[in-house]
């Protein structure tokens, strides 16, 4: 099977197991010279329109989807929009250690992962963890599909059919 990384551009023999949304889609859908005018981002965080009354706050993190009968998961990274105290407690605590024991903040996912429909705007927590590791994305709404899968785990069948989407 294989892929090849969108990340690193090189191809990978194992299979897919995360697909990383690159940009809030508030900001993807900017054009070019919109999105170098009002967006600041990082590759964790960013702020759309900084300096504003209006300025939006993003963080990336994972939507964890376990596999079933697999110590595994597959991943979405996605950007989540929280609010300004939020975003900038974050980035107080993002290098330390102890991170990861300050209770997870609220937000509303900023991408459509596809195949999934109507996840943008979904509410989720973002929990930080450890250094050098992604926060974590919980779904709020136990009746989205996606959140669905996020509490039960999906089927490496489901895995095939979710890395297709990039494929």
């Amino acid at each position: 099977m294989g892929f090849v990384c969108s990340f690193c551009g090189e191809h990978h023999d194992e299979e897919m197991l995360d697909i990383r949304a690159q940009l809030p889609d508030p900001i993807f859908d900017l054009s070019d010279t919109e999105r170098l005018d009002r967006a600041d981002m990082g590759d964790d965080a960013g702020v759309l329109d900084p300096g504003s009354p209006n300025a939006r706050f993003f963080v990336r993190g994972l939507v964890e989807l376990p596999i079933r009968g697999a110590d595994d998961f597959f991943a979405y990274g996605a950007w989540v929009e929280v609010d300004e105290q939020s975003f900038r407690r974050m980035a107080e605590l993002w290098w330390d250690e102890r991170g990861c024991d300050e209770p997870p903040f609220a937000g509303a996912l900023a991408n459509e992962l596809e195949p999934y429909v109507a996840t943008s705007g979904l509410a989720c927590e973002v929990q930080l963890r450890e250094l050098n590791r992604v926060p974590s994305i919980a779904l709020a709404s136990a009746e989205h599909p996606l959140a669905v899968d996020q509490l039960s785990g999906i089927t490496m069948e489901r895995v095939h059919e979710l890395a297709g989407t990039v494929a």
